[in-house]
């Protein structure tokens, strides 16, 4: 299995490329590899950036989705965790870094998740975000590990000329986020190197053994399309990336978005806790037929909810199960008693 033998190592990864990335992450897969893997959405006429730069027109091929799902479903098959946040290191958490990725996939792992955001100049990004988008206070201070800049050091709301200056400097009053040049500048907790969608769309290109599954947080239908449109097109609309994305949501509304989006092969969504999940989808007997009516493959759930019931029930439904987060082999060996069938982890690597 991947990495079950790796232990804990840091070190300091070189500084990557900003937002030229986008481009670049296609650029470097040739267009005879595109013609080969080529996975779209039924036929149609598609464009691809090949090795020189050139933008060139092609003519799509139905997509063997089973192929592709296939290769995945082996994937999980040999692996046992998946690297939330792209890894933690040295007790950290929700680092969403590069450096965590190039650790984590050098010790031997190949499915990973992080939180994907954007920026108030509406540049992707790998960060934390609440309801629609929304920076909390948490997540500045303890997930970017940079002080909240919306209050002043007694905890007070900023006045109207402080806001005028921040505006003026990419700062957003209305979701509190920051511009990407800002985000690009931190030290994610002091320490580690922040991280742009891109340069995972780069590293992604150039390992294509990986997978990354997309959390977008709690969104409505419209934040959602937003964001994923966003990811298609920082993927360069290219579906040798596309296809290893694990794509989904909280919401069946989220869920809506996505496949409207992009024809996603690998969809997952998320089982909510018992008193936030829609009423639709309530009973685990219609969240399966929900999955099944949808290509949903999997589902991800956050370890209090997962219990020895729901785990036998959700079982039935064949769907592949992603329980987060477990930093303890006990605590890991006893989600699987009951039907995890992979445990997204920060430290279990």
């Amino acid at each position: 299995m991947f990495g079950e033998n790796k232990s804990y190592g840091l070190e300091k990864m070189m500084n990557t490329k900003g937002k030229t990335l986008i481009k670049k992450a296609v650029a470097v897969i040739t267009l005879s590899a595109f013609l080969i893997s080529l996975t779209a959405c039924g036929s149609g006429k598609q464009t691809i950036t090949d090795a020189d730069g050139n933008t060139i027109e092609v003519t799509t091929q139905d997509r063997n989705s089973e192929s592709v799902v296939d290769k995945y479903k082996k994937t999980v098959e040999q692996s046992q965790y998946m690297m939330h946040a792209l890894g933690g290191m040295n007790g950290k958490t929700y680092i969403n870094s590069l450096d965590g990725l190039k650790m984590t996939y050098e010790a031997g792992y190949r499915l990973f998740e992080g939180d994907v955001c954007f920026t108030s100049d509406d540049v992707l990004v790998m960060a934390h975000s609440g309801k629609d988008n929304v920076w909390s206070e948490a997540d500045w201070n303890e997930r970017i590990g940079v002080a909240y800049p919306f209050k002043d050091e007694n905890g007070e709301e900023l006045t109207e000329s402080d806001m005028d200056f921040f505006r003026k400097n990419g700062y957003s009053f209305e979701n509190h986020t920051c511009s990407y040049d800002s985000f690009m500048s931190f030290r994610i907790q002091g320490e580690y190197k922040a991280t742009s969608f891109a340069e995972v769309v780069d590293f992604m290109s150039k390992h294509d053994d990986m997978y990354l599954m997309v959390d977008a947080g709690n969104r409505s239908y419209e934040s959602t399309k937003k964001l994923y449109e966003m990811i298609v097109e920082a993927c360069g609309n290219n579906p040798l990336i596309l296809d290893r994305l694990i794509a989904g949501g909280q919401t069946t509304d989220m869920m809506k978005a996505v496949k409207e989006t992009y024809d996603f092969p690998i969809l997952n969504m998320y089982y909510a806790a018992d008193d936030v999940r829609e009423e639709s989808i309530y009973t685990t007997d219609q969240f399966i037929q929900y999955c099944k009516d949808n290509q949903i493959i999997s589902f991800s759930t956050a370890k209090e909810t997962y219990n020895e019931t729901v785990g036998a029930e959700l079982k039935k439904g064949g769907l592949i199960s992603y329980v987060f987060t477990v930093d303890s082999f006990e605590e890991a060996d006893l989600m699987r008693s009951y039907g995890a069938d992979i445990i997204g982890t920060n430290f279990l690597w």
